[in-house]
């Protein structure tokens, strides 16, 4: 690689004498000393991070490294000294666009050639590295993308419902599960930053006002107080309401339309009043995967944009209605979904983000793409058993592979991150497979996309549904009472979140797809 030095040639050189510290002149070695002639980063530059692989210190003595005692930002360094003529010290860098660095060289780390006893001065360097042409700048949504890190949804379990208003199901919730304060401590244990509570509330609510459920209420606010005692996100959502997924009637008929909203509006009401004073660790999510049945291949797609226009007037109204009720919630971040939670409505122009006072809005998105390998492997005709440019012949969806990810990740970060507007993936996930061989391909898959989120800045949760076994709709991580781990998924959750939070420069999409099963 090449390599781009700015030199400056020190007006005043830098002398420490031989080792002691003593002031007087017994020590024979006292007048000796090694002088830094020159460096090749002057103090308080900007440089260049891909060009900037050295630094270059001159000295007007032969010198050696001692192997410790030099640091960057804190981490050890191995320096070398010029081979040919020993004058010089070379450090190598490994530099990052747009960071502030301080290089330390402790007394010791570099002494004479000739007497080990005569060390060279210390040296602190202070410099900065250029932002580059295609990054993104610091900005909130990149804080935010660290902060909800690889999160987990806690499924069907407040999901649950019996599609009656005011009828709660009576079989208990679907995930067969009472969770507890240990079931949130397990999770932050094992790395998650987030939890996504998805809540079903019109089981629960009656009369006119559509008041919520006392009881039910307080359990939601339970499980909400235990994830932040633990230290965790939350994302607390209007999931699956049976009156407002009638989008399609609601599009064509205007008195349904302000019917349904006016629902809306006094149950975000409730929701947000009873969560006002919570700190910005908890976020609102307004609607999850709303659509009219045909997962975006239904009408919508020849209605002229009328689902797509309920959904941005829906979405605008929970915004309204949240910041209505003032306190923290005047600012707290509020997640709004496209068509179907995908991410495919939510790149198209049909797709309006509300308007903001606080300008804290979010767009959520979910991923299971490609569904046949997924969500329904186990579906005749229809099912995929392997995912990915090794997978074998008829055995993956064409087009839904490695590319499709970074295609789609990529196009959301361009069209919102990159304009300081978070994304996150709400959901995401892929079922446990019935063979040895397949499961490979799973764990690769979700390594995978995980590491493509990480790299294009968007935060993940992925979908636990409480289910033990494999096949369709099997998608068990964490026992939903005291999350512990289920289906041995210890290995593969600690894969997801180093996948989604690490940022080491040699784990790549590159390194992950030379690993792909073979």
């Amino acid at each position: 690689m090449r390599r781009i030095y700015q030199f400056l040639i020190l007006t005043a050189s830098l002398v420490l004498t031989s080792c002691g510290g003593s002031d007087n002149n017994d020590d024979p070695k006292s007048s000796v000393s090694i002088i830094l002639n020159y460096q090749s980063i002057s103090e308080g530059a900007e440089v260049d991070a891909k060009s900037t692989t050295t630094l270059s210190l001159r000295y007007n003595d032969l010198v050696k490294v001692t192997g410790t005692g030099i640091t960057l930002n804190g981490s050890a360094v191995t320096a070398q000294s010029n081979a040919t003529s020993a004058l010089s010290v070379d450090i190598p860098l490994n530099l990052e666009e747009d960071m502030k660095y301080i290089l330390k060289i402790e007394k010791g780390a570099i002494v004479s050639k000739n007497d080990p006893t005569v060390s060279a001065p210390e040296f602190t360097l202070n410099f900065t590295t250029k932002k580059g042409a295609g990054s993104i700048p610091d900005y909130d949504a990149i804080a935010l993308t660290k902060k909800l890190g690889w999160g987990w949804n806690l499924g069907n379990h407040f999901d649950t419902s019996s599609g009656k208003d005011g009828e709660p199901n009576q079989s208990g919730y679907w995930d067969n599960a009472k969770p507890t304060a240990s079931l949130y401590t397990n999770l932050k244990k094992a790395g998650a930053s987030t939890v996504r509570i998805c809540v079903t509330w019109g089981n629960y609510q009656k009369g006119t006002d559509w008041t919520i459920n006392a009881n039910y209420m307080t359990e939601v606010k339970q499980n909400v107080d235990w994830a932040e005692a633990a230290g965790l996100n939350v994302i607390l959502n209007m999931h699956h309401d049976e009156y407002w997924l009638d989008i399609k009637g609601a599009a064509n008929n205007t008195a349904l339309n302000s019917d349904i909203k006016t629902r809306i509006e006094k149950t975000w009401t409730q929701i947000a009043e009873a969560f006002k004073d919570k700190g910005d660790f908890l976020f609102f999510e307004s609607f999850n995967e709303l659509q009219d049945g045909g997962w975006g291949w239904g009408d919508n797609r020849k209605d002229g944009g009328k689902q797509y226009r309920t959904l941005n007037e829906w979405n605008q109204l929970v915004v309204n209605t949240i910041r209505a009720t003032g306190g923290n919630n005047a600012t707290r971040y509020i997640g709004v979904p496209g068509y179907a939670s995908s991410p495919t409505f939510v790149l198209d122009n049909n797709f309006v983000l509300p308007t903001d006072p606080a300008n804290h809005i979010m767009v959520s998105v979910h991923f299971y793409d490609p569904d046949a390998f997924t969500l329904s492997p186990e579906k005749a005709n229809y099912g995929k058993s392997e995912w990915g440019h090794t997978a074998a012949a008829g055995k993956f969806v064409s087009g839904a592979n490695e590319e499709h990810v970074r295609e789609v990740f990529q196009k959301l970060q361009e069209k919102f991150i990159a304009n300081n507007i978070p994304v996150y993936i709400g959901e995401y996930g892929c079922v446990m497979h019935k063979t040895s061989r397949s499961n490979l391909f799973r764990n690769y898959y979700l390594e995978y996309v995980c590491r493509a989120a990480h790299t294009y800045n968007l935060p993940v949760c992925i979908w636990d549904n409480n289910s033990i076994g494999s096949g369709d709709e099997h998608h068990g991580y964490f026992n939903h009472n005291d999350g512990s781990y289920i289906n041995d998924m210890e290995s593969l959750v600690k894969k997801m979140i180093e996948a989604t939070t690490s940022d080491d420069a040699a784990y790549t999409l590159e390194s992950i797809y030379n690993s792909a099963p073979k």
